[in-house]
């Protein structure tokens, strides 16, 4: 029994599989017995090369010009902030026991001895 490894391709061998499949004048079939691969290969191969390249349109162009697509929020930086000194200041309170005094329904009445 023959052991079987798989193959692996680059990205740049697929992408010129997927060429080669959309050349007019050859079928899929052809072009993936060449490559020695299942026509549904290259499809999956195909939709995902489609996905990525829509991202890479929906995102636009990238270089040292762009801005970071993701910037800042600052209005929640210091939103994050003002309620972490809440919490901290809660904490300090209640480790002096200062806050809140506990309602009258919580406390237990004392044993008899």
């Amino acid at each position: 029994m023959m052991s079987s490894s798989r193959r692996r391709w680059t990205a740049e061998e697929k992408l010129q599989i997927l060429e080669e499949g959309r050349q007019s004048g050859q079928t899929i079939s052809e072009v993936c017995r060449r490559h020695q691969i299942a026509p549904g290969q290259f499809y999956a191969w195909e939709k995902q090369a489609r996905q990525g390249a829509l991202v890479a349109l929906r995102n636009g162009p990238r270089g040292p010009g762009k801005a970071d697509p993701t910037p800042q929020p600052q209005a929640e930086i210091e939103r994050l902030r003002d309620v972490i000194a809440e919490i901290s200041a809660e904490n300090l309170a209640l480790k002096r026991g200062l806050w809140p005094s506990p309602p009258v329904a919580v406390t237990r009445p004392r044993r008899r001895p």
